[in-house]
């Protein structure tokens, strides 16, 4: 078992979405419900945060100098010099309780994005693709919070996460793949503490799974469908995780929402971003392709 480090104490209420931008040799993270898009810069451990006027839900680096950011139905390029924002989609059918969260570039560069009901109960959110032409497919439906998304180095698997299922499923994948079937579970979080919320995968194919309300991050081994190792974080609410590449960090966000008033005394770092030190390397970390 490893332990994580405190990084930056953002006193955040849900950071989440950890992704490296090796254009800046940043990282790039959000907080959904303070509404800010985050940029933390090891080599000299400065911070930076840009407003948005409602949740940022998540951020993937792209083929231009541009950033692709979610915020409750609409998808952005936004300018990493400038913080100009341009509007790439805006969907008309999400209802006032639905919005936005967890996403993924997937190897040929399109964006996938999932959705959830605020009630985090009704199981009618989906997860969807979307190309450089900004067309939209279905690819799951029925879901009730859509979370961590990662796919394997070949290429022809994808690991999808809704948690409240407490299940990482694993799909045939290819890029044609538009839609997701015959799917398999390759781990059920029933029997540990806490629910999988955000994931990333190494360059030896491991899943690295965040828990909400585990306070951890655990490896998964898709193969034996076994955990292989884990990591303390001094938080209940672990959110993602995501790694620098050229190095064996792992940057892990954490939440203080959902936490009462006491827990936040016990945990006052909740919601701050930590690192642990881990002997694997990220595997590649793809780009939208907006060209």
């Amino acid at each position: 078992m490893m332990n994580a480090r405190l990084v930056e104490p953002y006193k955040g209420r849900l950071l989440e979405g950890p992704v490296w931008d090796a254009s800046e040799m940043c990282l790039r993270f959000v907080d959904i419900k303070n509404n800010y898009l985050y940029r933390y810069t090891p080599a000299t451990q400065e911070s930076s945060k840009l407003p948005f006027k409602e949740d940022v839900t998540f951020v993937a680096n792209m083929d231009t100098s541009s950033l692709l950011v979610t915020t409750r139905d609409t998808i952005w390029f936004v300018d990493t010099k400038t913080g100009e924002k341009e509007i790439f989609v805006q969907f008309e059918d999400l209802s006032e309780t639905m919005r936005f969260n967890d996403g993924g570039i997937d190897p040929y560069g399109r964006l996938w994005i999932g959705t959830m009901n605020e009630d985090e109960e009704t199981p009618n959110a989906k997860l969807y693709v979307v190309d450089k032409s900004g067309d939209i497919n279905v690819a799951l439906t029925g879901l009730t919070i859509s979370n961590g998304l990662a796919w394997n180095n070949a290429g022809d698997t994808m690991y999808a996460i809704d948690t409240p299922t407490q299940k990482i499923m694993a799909y045939p994948f290819d890029e044609q793949t538009t839609t997701l079937s015959n799917g398999r579970v390759i781990y059920d979080f029933s029997n540990e503490i806490g629910s999988p919320d955000g994931m990333t995968i190494d360059a030896t194919n491991q899943l690295w799974v965040a828990l909400w309300g585990g306070s951890r991050v655990v490896c998964i081994d898709p193969e034996t469908q076994q955990i292989i190792d884990a990591i303390d974080v001094p938080a209940a609410n672990v959110t993602s995780c995501a790694f620098e590449p050229g190095s064996t960090r792992l940057y892990i966000t954490t939440a203080s929402e959902g936490l009462s008033e006491q827990q936040r005394t016990e945990q006052p770092n909740a919601g701050s971003l930590f690192v642990a030190d881990i002997d694997v390397t990220s595997a590649p970390i793809y780009l939208f392709q907006r060209k």
